[in-house]
């Protein structure tokens, strides 16, 4: 009786139906049992490679796919940018044991609202997958880590200048600046005028796109033109 009334509660509630798609056959029987351990979850198929994923999401309709990384025929990331082309309602988590940026990144930038680590408690996946359903994004803390330094390392390389090139006269010029030299002194050391100085900073400004010659010591330091 017991038995019956928890089949009957169990079948009451909304189930997200949810795809698993791993290389590896101990994964998705792994993987398949901490969802089938879920109230709120059933797994209604497994893929063994990307391309299969996709081809069983577009027939099963699944409300979430497990999706790993590192796969044959096509990877993860590939497969979720063509699965989402093709079902955009459906919810992509990405579960591997893959922690750096270059694994992180582009599988959010292919559509992937949650990345988790194959290592994390089950109730950790459990709970990524709910809030995927529910389009709120979850990243197990070592990813989230890699996104973090990702952007930290992207806004340093935004702060640096555009390629220039420089004649000779002006890297002559431009390190006498960055030692602190004055036009007169940069004229005497190079033996031109200081009339000449001053173009050749007005043409190095315009080039590095600054107000100053402040700004362009700093630019030309930041580029590894010049040591400070």
């Amino acid at each position: 009786m017991e038995a019956h009334l928890e089949r009957q509660t169990r079948a009451s509630r909304t189930q997200y139906r949810v795809l698993i798609a791993d290389d590896e056959a101990v994964v998705r029987e792994t993987l398949s049992v901490y969802v089938g351990s879920a109230d709120d979850m059933e797994v209604v198929g497994t893929a063994s490679d990307g391309r299969g994923a996709v081809q069983m999401a577009e027939s099963l309709r699944p409300d979430i796919v497990l999706m790993d990384i590192q796969m044959p025929r096509v990877d993860g990331v590939e497969a979720t940018a063509e699965l989402l082309r093709v079902l955009p309602r459906t919810r992509v988590v990405m579960i591997t044991t893959f922690t750096t940026a270059d694994a992180v990144v582009p599988a959010l930038r292919a559509g992937a609202l949650g990345y988790v680590l194959k290592s994390d408690p089950p109730e950790r996946i459990l709970t990524t997958v709910r809030r995927a359903v529910s389009g709120r994004a979850e990243l197990s803390p070592t990813a989230l880590d890699a996104v973090v330094g990702h952007l930290r390392d992207s806004d340093k390389r935004d702060e640096l200048p555009p390629a220039v090139t420089l004649t000779a006269r002006e890297a002559e010029v431009l390190r006498q600046l960055a030692t602190g030299c004055r036009n007169k002194e940069i004229a005497e050391t190079l033996g031109i005028t200081e009339k000449s100085v001053k173009l050749h900073v007005t043409h190095l400004v315009n080039k590095f796109g600054v107000r100053d010659r402040l700004q362009l010591v700093i630019s030309a330091h930041r580029a590894g033109m010049v040591e400070l």
